[in-house]
């Protein structure tokens, strides 16, 4: 045989009757699976509707191509990728069978049928490698965050023995006269070379090839016909997921929905079970009850046995109400999810089918009242909200004055003692700018942030609505806060609600105007400082730089990074009412962070919100007396190193 004709034979050594067998039995598998594919998509798609934004289709491509996502995670995104990728090269060869066998298309001899054979070859020894890396992770390294449920591991076990088998099916094949050109088969050459060495003779090797064939195609009949089940299906639903993943900042929430919409179905079903979210949830590092992961598989489950129109207050019942109040809507379960999954959006959910029903907590219920009767969460009379300002003679806007710069001094920032610093170094700020600028005094109020992260929803809009009808009755051209939650209300809730202002947080002015020359200031200071970047700020906006550049301006000794900082920051324990909450675990949250802090061997831990630097000051406690660091507001750092004029 010339090298031009070289091939093998199709089916050789099968029985006639078992291939009719073989092909009925993958037609069976593969429409059954698409049957329950379609039928499913049709059952969601029944489910409340979500917006009407075409899939990212170059996008899903992009993450499907370069697993960029996937390979944050260095260890598992490589077996993945080798995974995918050899799957891909074993697919791609049984299509090529498939149309020299069945079809009027033939091309799978000569130098093509060679190099095919290499490219196969080394396809599968590459997804072997992948798998194999899966398998240490789950049996030999133990990684915490993986599930431990029998079946999570079944697709990965499936798909070794579909890729082994059909190695020893080659090898067989080829063990039975050694063609010299099946070198090309490394694999299956190497395993054909091991049998003859091992004395297998041509009619054991026959026997071998026709039992390996009918046990080849039976667990890859198996693996089409159990795609749509759990796990497997994320095959299907992880690029969709992905693609319709929301492109809204972190930190903003959708609008209350009283079922799951078809996204959020889809989503379910693409969980991988990988645990990166509960990996890097804040609750799940100090033993609080949260577990993302559940909530997403507690959803699916209930999806499952009540159907897609399954109503969030329905859900409540399957999960332990320290579970769903252990949140602190700092946005790292989305952030991190491999498929895009909206957990913390669930979550919120999950809290307004609990208001739904009326049992909440006493702390939240005492929120919603003083938010709701005294216009602020810290239950006080919103008279006393301009008592920090004493003596400061600021400038509170009359009403229907129309107000270039708004400051918005907040509720923390206001009510709060660590809070009240921060306003009044902004106050000392602004007045050493002599630029104009108006605050609302007591007619501020809450902007129901935390009202709403706590599931109140209706409580939320009812503040929102006010907020911006007085802000439009002033004209409001500019909002500039110090407080990242009312920041990430104003910039991104409130447009929905038709209160569209430009809003600036302090970081950002303050950065701008040292940057223009406009607020100059001298560097002072030798210390170590770090900076802990708000959720609502970093990871919730992408803003991480503006306040870096600000203690850089400032501040004369080094600024040292924490081992998670910018986007991968680690929360402090207050968001989404947890700061009210308090639900107990092993340890605290701000407790963590601070010895995060503490082993930069900064002496100034500095923040960008009231509501951190309240957490921060707490968790020092936690600290031995050599390692506290004074914890300082971007502001109150600026406010001291002011040039005279």
């Amino acid at each position: 045989m010339s090298s031009a004709d070289v091939t093998r034979e199709i089916l050789g050594n099968v029985p006639g009757w078992l291939v009719p067998w073989f092909y009925g039995v993958v037609f069976v598998a593969c429409a059954s699976s698409a049957v329950v594919f379609v039928l499913r998509f049709r059952e969601r798609r029944g489910a409340t509707t979500a917006p009407s934004d075409r899939a990212r289709v170059l996008d899903v491509i992009k993450y499907l191509t370069f697993h960029q996502k996937l390979l944050e995670d260095r260890f598992a995104g490589i077996a993945h990728l080798c995974t995918f990728y050899g799957f891909v090269a074993l697919f791609m060869g049984t299509s090529i069978v498939f149309l020299e066998h069945s079809t009027p298309l033939h091309f799978f001899y000569g130098a093509f049928y060679l190099w095919a054979s290499l490219f196969v070859d080394l396809g599968g020894l590459v997804f072997i490698v992948g798998l194999l890396m899966f398998l240490w992770q789950r049996y030999v390294s133990k990684r915490d965050r993986l599930l431990s449920r029998w079946w999570v591991a079944t697709l990965t076990w499936l798909l070794l023995a579909i890729a082994i088998s059909g190695f020893l099916l080659e090898g067989s094949r080829i063990a039975v006269d050694m063609p010299a050109f099946e070198s090309f088969s490394v694999v299956g050459y190497a395993i054909a070379g091991a049998l003859r060495f091992s004395g297998v003779e041509n009619e054991t090797a026959l026997l071998w090839h026709r039992a390996l064939w009918v046990g080849h195609a039976v667990v890859s009949s198996l693996f089409f016909a159990l795609l749509p089940w759990p796990l497997f299906s994320h095959m299907v639903y992880s690029g969709a997921s992905w693609g319709r993943r929301r492109t809204r900042p972190l930190a903003e929430l959708r609008t209350s929905a009283p079922v799951l919409t078809w996204i959020d179905l889809m989503q379910t079903d693409a969980c991988t079970t990988c645990g990166r979210c509960n990996e890097v949830c804040p609750a799940q590092a100090v033993g609080q009850p949260l577990a993302p992961r559940d909530i997403v598989l507690g959803i699916r489950q209930a999806v499952t046995e009540a159907g897609p129109s399954v109503s969030y207050a329905d859900q409540v019942g399957r999960f332990s109400h320290d579970v769903i109040w252990s949140c602190t809507t700092c946005g790292a379960c989305n952030q991190t999810c491999p498929v895009g999954i909206d957990v913390y959006d669930e979550i919120i959910d999950l809290r307004r089918g609990l208001v739904e029903q009326g049992t909440v907590p006493e702390a939240a219920e005492e929120l919603f009242e003083g938010t709701a009767a005294e216009f602020n969460p810290f239950h006080r009379d919103n008279d006393e909200r301009m008592d920090w300002a004493q003596g400061l003679g600021l400038p509170v806007a009359r009403d229907g004055e129309a107000i270039e710069l708004l400051y918005w001094v907040g509720c923390a920032g206001s009510f709060d003692p660590d809070g009240q610093s921060v306003s009044r170094a902004m106050v000392t700020i602004l007045d050493h700018l002599d630029i104009p600028y108006r605050i609302l005094g007591c007619r501020e109020r809450c902007t129901g942030d935390p009202a709403r992260r706590m599931g109140e929803e209706g409580l939320f809009q009812e503040r929102a609505r006010e907020n911006i009808d007085l802000l439009a009755s002033h004209s409001v051209r500019k909002v500039l806060t110090h407080c990242p939650h009312c920041y990430n209300t104003f910039k991104n809730e409130y447009p929905e609600l038709g209160g569209a202002f430009e809003v600036e947080h302090h970081s950002q002015f303050l950065d701008r105007l040292i940057a223009s020359g406009k607020l100059p200031v001298t560097e002072g200071g030798s210390q170590p400082l770090t900076f802990h970047d708000p959720c609502y700020l970093g990871r919730g906006n992408g803003e991480t730089e503006a306040p870096r550049r600000v203690i850089d301006a400032v501040a004369g000794g080094e600024r040292r990074e924490m081992a998670r900082h910018g986007r991968e920051s680690f929360c402090c324990g207050a968001g989404g009412g947890a700061m009210w909450l308090d639900v107990q675990g092993k340890d605290r949250v701000e407790n963590l962070r601070v010895k995060e802090a503490a082993e930069t061997g900064a002496r100034t831990l500095v923040t960008g919100c009231p509501f951190c630097k309240v957490m921060l000051e707490s968790g020092q406690q936690s600290l031995e007396d050599d390692q506290r660091m004074q914890v300082k507001d971007l502001a109150e750092l600026v406010a001291e190193r002011l040039t005279p004029r």
